[in-house]
């Protein structure tokens, strides 16, 4: 017989070797099911839809599968829902909940999709990557292992053969450029090694454009517009052409659209952020969507004699992003600040209810808000430590350089 001092160490090895083989470290779903039915591309960045792509030589019958990105929330296709062979199915994921529209939407931010047969079986799944308006993530060629993220998406059609390169971030250095200052662009891409050529167009006051081979070096891919002399309108975009002869483009409509910076020389406006409040908890409500919501706001403040209107201009938490929330021009009343007078803007992500909501909230343990020009020059700027709930951070006096926790709020008024 074993000692029991001795059995006790040898019980409690084994459990641990049990707790370590069923915990691997590798959490990813399993597919039980492999029907030759596939996630065949998805799109995440607004209008969000998935494929499904038969890849057999006979038609399935979808009828109340599983779609779903929360398995909790399992959307069941309708009744009769068949695809025939080799074809695609496009599921919308627009929270509608009928027919082939799903009860949810997708995150471009990323995360996994699923697909389930009626016997609760996993047919697919596919974890999608962040995604930017005209990128998807897909199979390429149809029903294959290769996932890819692409700058052309094919809704309900024939992926190519390989994927279109996507530039999947752009960097612009100075983020606010002056007269004469040359501005470099880089743009890192979804798969170098797919990349047949980079170019960057620009134009200044609605020129025709001109054409800058990108440079690759490091992750990026690098051109240098050349500083103006004049104060006007920059734009610009980037065209990438595969190893495919495939092309895709930065923003996905260029050159319809395209990013812009301005160089402006205008005085800036005398405007200050004068009280911050990051931690409303039960102290001002804000009714603008029907109901009492209390939401974190901050204050702008003009000292001086005339109005301004702050249409155009931008308000952000990131000094790093002046860019983040450009004030609207839709309602003048709402955005003009009267003579010594104040405007209250909520930092609530709630653009629907209103052109004072900003699509950023504060964070209560400290960091900065700041008001800035139309170019992105600033206006004024304060980064704020942690402030207690339902108190403030403002200036001790309307304008003034000194800051304090205020303990009494003094919204929209004066300080």
């Amino acid at each position: 017989m074993i000692p029991l001092n001795r059995l006790q160490p040898t019980l409690l090895l084994l459990i641990l070797i049990a707790f370590w083989s069923c915990s691997s470290p590798d959490d990813s779903p399993v597919i039980t099911a492999e029907e030759g039915l596939f996630i065949n591309e998805v799109y995440s960045a607004g209008n969000d839809w998935i494929e499904i792509y038969n890849a057999t030589n006979t038609t399935k019958n979808l009828s109340n599968y599983k779609i779903y990105d929360d398995g909790a929330v399992k959307y069941p296709l309708p009744n009769g829902t068949l695809l025939n062979a080799n074809s695609y199915l496009v599921i919308l994921c627009n929270d509608v909940g009928v027919g082939l529209e799903a009860n949810f939407r997708l995150s471009s931010a990323g995360e996994t999709v699923y697909l389930e047969n009626t016997e609760g079986k996993l047919v697919d799944f596919v974890e999608v990557p962040k995604l930017d308006n005209g990128q998807s993530y897909g199979r390429f060629p149809d029903g294959s292992k290769n996932l890819a993220i692409s700058g052309v998406t094919s809704q309900g059609s024939t992926n190519p053969s390989a994927e279109v390169v996507a530039v999947t971030r752009i960097v612009r250095t100075p983020i606010v450029p002056v007269l004469n200052q040359a501005v470099s662009i880089q743009a890192e891409v979804s798969n170098s090694a797919k990349v047949q050529s980079i170019q960057l167009f620009y134009r200044f006051n609605n020129a025709a454009y001109t054409a800058l081979p990108m440079v690759a070096g490091g992750i990026f891919y690098s051109a240098t517009i050349p500083g103006q002399n004049n104060t006007g309108k920059m734009e610009y975009y980037i065209e990438v052409t595969s190893t495919n002869n495939l092309k895709s483009y930065k923003p996905f409509d260029a050159p319809t659209d395209a990013y812009n910076y301005l160089l402006n020389t205008d005085p800036l406006p005398v405007l200050f952020v004068n009280e911050i409040m990051p931690a409303n908890l039960s102290c001002c409500p804000d009714t603008d969507g029907g109901i009492n919501e209390f939401d974190d706001w901050f204050e702008i403040y003009n000292p001086g004699p005339n109005s301004v209107n702050l249409a155009g201009m931008y308000v952000s938490d990131d000094p790093a992003d002046p860019f983040k929330y450009k004030i609207p021009g839709t309602n003048i009343t709402k955005t003009t600040i009267l003579p010594n007078n104040y405007k209250v803007f909520w930092a609530d992500e709630q653009g629907a209810q209103g052109v004072l909501h900003a699509n950023f909230r504060l964070t209560a343990t400290g960091e900065s808000v700041g008001l800035y020009y139309i170019d992105g020059r600033k206006i004024d700027e304060k980064t704020f430590p942690s402030v207690p709930e339902n108190k403030t951070y403002g200036r001790t006096t309307n304008g003034g350089a000194t800051w304090n926790v205020l303990q009494n709020v003094t919204q929209g008024g004066s300080n």
